[in-house]
């Protein structure tokens, strides 16, 4: 059993890696488990620099391997937007239903009725010698007028993935990690890790 660090804080992020690495050989730790307390400035320009900035500064503390992932919602009628700044959306300190009120208020006063939208995920990896990779998820789908749902965290409850009626906050965790952007970059991941029989991935993917 291979010990991975995540490089976050945020405790439904750390359950989301253990559902999706529950067939695999490996455990996640986050950064309460290892006494990492310090906030990480997310000062990058791109979901892929924001990751590495995450996985550089645990790397320089652990001596595992170091896992993180910049993931945000990019709605097209709001050229983008909450994009890097999901997690900020309606201010810092505001909560996961504060952020999704203010998508909802925005996307219904645009111009556009378009609704679509897409969860990205980079997923960085730094392991103990300094080397790098990045892997990539992508799940396309549309924002609800009104949130549904229970389960998950975050944008869950207003985003219904393309091929679907329910939102990922309707889904069971499994139904949702398997075609979720999360899902799909942490299992490309975890895939070339374990074809190297526990040696790194040997390429970007």
């Amino acid at each position: 059993m291979k010990t991975l660090i995540l490089a976050s804080h945020n405790l439904g992020k750390l359950e989301e890696f253990r559902a999706i690495a529950g067939d695999y050989p490996v455990r996640f730790l986050g950064l309460v488990d290892i006494g990492f307390d310090q906030d990480i400035d997310e000062t990058g320009s791109s979901f892929d620099e924001n990751a590495l900035i995450k996985a550089m500064a645990v790397h320089r503390k652990a001596s595992e391997i170091v896992v993180a992932d910049d993931t945000g919602l990019c709605v097209d009628a709001l050229n983008g937007a909450p994009g890097l700044y999901s997690a900020r959306y309606a201010g810092e300190g505001k909560s996961g239903v504060d952020r999704m009120e203010r998508l909802l208020k925005e996307l219904d006063s645009a111009e556009s009725p378009d609704r679509s939208a897409a969860f990205h995920c980079s997923l960085a990896v730094v392991y103990p010698d300094g080397r790098q990779e990045l892997y990539h998820g992508l799940c396309r789908g549309s924002i609800t007028r009104t949130p549904r749902g229970d389960n998950g965290f975050g944008y869950d409850p207003v985003f219904v993935p393309d091929g679907e009626r329910r939102t990922f906050a309707e889904m069971s965790g499994e139904e949702k990690h398997a075609i979720s952007h999360r899902g799909l970059a942490v299992r490309a991941f975890l895939d070339a890790f374990i074809d190297e029989e526990g040696g790194p991935p040997g390429s970007d993917q």
